[in-house]
């Protein structure tokens, strides 16, 4: 049985850990945009250049 259960862990490991990075990578924009939501809100200057996804 525990054998089993390791076999399945290393299995999917992988997998999940892409489903993990895709996650963090969704919460990581959706933070952005709102930070960027509520400068545009309180009137801040918008930048002069767009750095896309490095920033």
């Amino acid at each position: 049985m525990g054998t089993v259960i390791m076999f399945l862990v290393v299995v999917c490991a992988p997998g999940l850990k892409s489903v993990l990075n895709s996650i963090a990578f969704r919460i990581r924009a959706a933070g952005k945009a709102e930070l960027e939501r509520a400068r545009r809100e309180a009137g801040g200057a918008r930048r002069a250049t767009r750095r896309g996804r490095h920033g």
